[in-house]
C-alpha cells in the first residue's frame, strides 16, 4: 500500500514538473531588460537566439532583405534593437543599421533627432547617404549645434536631392548649400562623367563659409558658358574660370578669332581697361579689338602690359607701331610717365620711330622739365642725340667692371672718362642751340672724314666760329686729335716715309677703335639692354630698386605673356592651396571667395583628430576625392565650411 502511494506521488510530481518546464516564459519589459553592456556577460546561446527569434517573429511578414537587416541589428545590439523596434519600428532599425553606435547615442540622448533621421529612411538613397556620413556623425556627437543643423537640413532635402547626394556623397555640402542649383546643373550635364567631375572639382574650390552666394555665382557661370568655363578652368585653373565669369560674353563673341589661351591672357592682363570699355561699349566691340590685335601679330606685346590694349585702341596705327617696336613696356611708359596731350602723343611717336632707345630715354627723363620742353618742341628727333650721350655713364661702368679689356675698350674707357658725356648736357644744348646743333651726335656710323688729321680740331673751330658752346665730348676728341697730330709730326721728323705711313695707319685705327668702341657700347646698353640701363640709372630709392627687381625678374622670364602662357604646364604641379592663392585675386574680382584648405580639428572619443589635405596634393587629388564612393578629407572640410555659415551668430 505504501509503495503504491509513493508511486502515485512520484507520478504526480513528474507531471507537475513537465508542465512547468513546457510553459512559455514571458518577455520582460523593455525597461527591465539589460543593455548591451550587461548582455555581453551572458551566454550568447541563451540571449541572442531569444532576441532574434522575437524580432524575426515580429517581422516575419517582411521581405527577405528586411529579415536580414533585423537579424543583423538583433545580433549586434540585442535588447537595444528590441527597444528601438518597439518604439520606432522597422525604420528605426534601418537607422540603427546605418548609423551604428551613433544611432544608439541619438536614441538615448536626442530622441527627437533620432526620429527626424528615422523619417528620412523611406528611400534607399537616404539610408546610403547616412551610411557614407556615419563617421562624421560620430565626430559631431558632442556638437549639438552643428549636429542639429545637419540633421534638419538632411531632413529637408527632397528625394531627388538625396539620390544625388547618395551618388556623390562628397558633394553633400554643395547640395545642402544650393540644392536646386546643383540638381539643375547635374541635370544639364547629364551622363558626361568628365564634365561632371570637372564641375564638382571646380565648385569644391569655392568657399561655403559665407553662405551659398559664391557657389551660386559659380554655378551660373558654368550654366551660362559651360563648355567655355570648363575649358578655361582646364587650361588656366581658377584664373581662367574667373575670366569667363567676368568676360564670358566677350569670349563668346570672339568665336574663333584667336585661341582661347591667348584670349584669356589678353583679357587678364588688360582687365582694368576692358572693364572701362564695357561701361560704354558692347562685348562685340571689345571682341573686335582683341581680334584686330591678333590679326596684327601683337598678342604677345599687348598681353605683356596692363596698358597694351589701351595703347593700341586709343592711338591706332601709331600705338600699334610703338608697341611693336618697343615692346610691352612702351605702353607703361606712355600712360604712367606722360599726361594726356601733346607730350603723350610725342612719346608714342618717339617709341614708334626709335623703339627701345626711346623707351630708355623717355622713362629716364619723363619728369625733367627741360626734356619735356624739347620733346614738345622737336618731337622724336631729340631721342638719338640724348641716347648717344646718355649711355656714357653706363658704358663707363660696364668697361670699368670688365677684368679683361681689348685695346679698343681700354681706349674707349679713357675717352669716356675724359669726355664726361651725359644726356642732361645734351638736353641743355638742345634747349640753348636747337636740335640741329646735336644732330651729328645721333649718327651711328663713323665717317671716313672723321679719321683725317685735325678733323676734330677743325670741327671744334667751326663750332666756336658759329657761336656755339662746345660740348665736353667735342673738346676731348679735339684734344685726342691734336695728340695724334703731334705724333705724326714726330714720325715725319725721323725722315722715314715708311714710318710716317705706319704712324698714320696706326692713328686712324686707334682713333676709329676709340670712337666706335664708345659708341657701340652705348648702343648695346641703349638697345640690346632695352630699359635696363635707363631704369638702373634712375632707380635711386629703395622702393624703386625693389620695383626694378620685380620688373627685371618678370622680363627675364620672358614677360607677363610668356609667364601666363606657361600656366597650363604649372597647374598640375601646384598644391590645392597654391592653386587657390593663385586664383584668389581674379576670383575676388569675379565675386568668388575660395576655400582656404586649412586643417580641420574634430573630436573623436574626446581626443582631437586633425583632417588635413596633404600639402603636395593638387587638383587631381581633389577630383578623385569628390568622385569617390566614400567621404574623405575634402568632404569633411567642405561640410565644416557649410555648417560654419549656418551657425547662429553671436550678438
Amino acid at each position: 500500500m505504501k509503495r503504491t502511494f509513493a508511486l502515485v506521488v512520484l507520478l504526480a510530481a513528474l507531471g507537475v514538473l513537465s508542465k512547468l518546464a513546457l510553459k512559455p516564459r514571458p518577455i520582460a519589459p523593455v525597461d527591465a531588460m539589460p543593455g548591451p553592456e550587461s548582455a555581453q556577460g551572458q551566454s550568447p546561446s541563451s540571449t541572442v537566439p531569444d532576441v532574434q527569434a522575437t524580432l524575426l517573429t515580429r517581422h516575419r511578414g517582411g521581405s527577405a532583405e528586411d529579415r536580414r537587416l533585423v537579424a543583423r541589428v538583433a545580433d549586434r545590439f540585442r535588447q537595444t534593437a528590441v527597444a528601438i523596434d518597439q518604439s520606432d519600428g522597422l525604420r528605426g532599425l534601418r537607422l540603427l543599421d546605418r548609423l551604428d553606435l551613433e544611432a544608439v547615442y541619438l536614441y538615448e540622448k536626442h530622441p527627437a533627432e533620432f526620429r527626424r533621421l528615422r523619417d528620412m529612411l523611406d528611400d534607399a538613397s537616404a539610408a546610403d547617404l547616412l551610411l557614407h556620413w556615419r563617421e562624421y556623425f560620430g565626430l559631431k556627437r558632442a556638437d549639438d549645434t552643428d549636429r542639429g543643423i545637419l540633421i534638419a537640413e538632411l531632413a529637408g532635402l527632397s528625394p531627388s536631392h538625396r539620390r544625388l547626394a547618395a551618388r556623390y556623397p562628397s558633394a553633400l555640402p554643395l547640395i545642402l548649400a544650393d540644392p536646386e542649383g546643383l540638381t539643375e546643373l547635374f541635370g544639364s550635364i547629364g551622363d558626361d562623367e568628365k564634365e561632371l567631375a570637372e564641375s564638382l572639382t571646380l565648385l569644391s574650390l569655392i568657399s561655403l563659409e559665407s553662405g551659398a552666394s559664391d557657389l551660386r555665382a559659380a554655378i551660373r557661370t558654368v550654366e551660362n558658358h559651360r563648355t567655355l568655363a570648363l575649358d578655361a578652368f582646364r587650361r588656366h585653373g581658377l584664373e581662367g574660370f574667373a575670366m569667363v565669369g567676368l568676360y564670358g560674353p566677350v569670349l563668346e563673341a570672339m568665336g574663333g578669332a584667336l585661341p582661347l589661351d591667348q584670349a584669356l591672357i589678353l583679357l587678364q592682363v588688360n582687365s582694368d581697361y576692358v572693364d572701362e570699355l564695357l561701361r560704354t561699349h558692347r562685348p562685340e566691340t571689345i571682341a573686335g579689338h582683341l581680334g584686330h590685335v591678333a590679326s596684327r601679330g601683337l598678342v604677345e606685346a599687348v598681353g605683356g602690359s596692363p596698358n597694351g590694349l589701351r595703347l593700341v585702341v586709343e592711338f591706332g596705327a601709331s600705338g600699334e607701331k610703338a608697341v611693336e617696336k618697343a615692346g610691352p613696356d612702351a605702353a607703361d611708359v606712355v600712360f604712367d610717365d606722360f599726361a594726356p596731350g601733346v607730350l603723350r602723343n610725342r612719346a608714342v611717336a618717339a617709341l614708334g620711330e626709335h623703339g627701345p632707345m626711346a623707351l630708355v630715354i623717355l622713362d629716364k627723363y619723363a619728369t625733367d622739365p627741360g626734356f619735356q620742353e624739347i620733346l614738345r618742341a622737336h618731337g622724336p628727333a631729340v631721342i638719338p642725340p640724348i641716347a648717344a650721350a646718355d649711355t656714357g655713364p653706363e658704358a663707363l661702368a660696364y668697361l670699368q667692371g670688365k677684368e679683361k679689356r681689348t685695346l679698343g675698350e681700354s681706349l674707349a674707357k679713357l675717352a669716356l672718362l675724359a669726355t664726361g658725356d651725359n644726356g642732361q648736357a645734351v638736353i641743355g644744348t638742345i634747349k640753348k642751340d636747337g636740335i640741329e646743333r646735336v644732330e651729328s651726335l645721333a649718327s651711328s656710323q663713323v665717317g671716313f672724314y672723321q679719321f683725317l688729321p685735325l678733323y676734330d680740331v677743325s670741327h671744334l673751330a667751326n663750332v666756336l666760329a658759329r657761336g656755339y658752346s662746345p660740348t665736353s665730348g667735342e673738346m676731348t676728341w679735339a684734344l685726342i686729335d691734336g695728340c695724334f697730330v703731334v705724333a705724326d709730326v714726330l714720325s715725319l721728323a725721323a725722315v722715314q716715309p715708311e714710318g710716317a705711313a705706319a704712324a698714320e695707319l696706326a692713328r686712324s685705327e686707334v682713333k676709329a677703335a676709340v670712337r666706335e668702341g664708345s659708341r657701340s657700347i652705348g648702343r648695346d646698353l641703349a638697345e640690346a639692354g632695352t630699359a635696363a640701363a635707363g631704369k638702373a640709372a634712375s632707380a635711386g630709392a629703395a622702393g624703386a630698386s625693389r620695383k626694378l627687381g620685380r620688373w627685371w625678374a618678370v622680363r627675364s622670364a620672358g614677360g607677363f605673356y610668356r609667364i601666363l602662357e606657361r600656366l597650363p604646364d604649372a597647374l598640375p604641379k601646384l598644391s590645392l592651396e597654391q592653386v587657390a592663392n593663385l586664383g584668389r585675386p581674379l576670383c575676388a574680382k569675379a565675386g568668388l571667395r575660395l576655400s582656404a584648405w586649412k586643417p580641420v580639428q574634430l573630436l573623436r572619443d574626446g581626443a582631437a583628430v586633425a583632417f588635413r589635405i596633404p600639402p603636395e596634393k593638387g587638383l587631381k587629388y581633389l577630383g578623385a576625392q569628390v568622385l569617390q564612393a566614400s567621404v574623405g578629407v575634402v568632404g569633411i572640410q567642405k561640410m565644416e565650411e557649410h555648417l560654419s555659415s549656418r551657425r547662429p551668430r553671436g550678438g
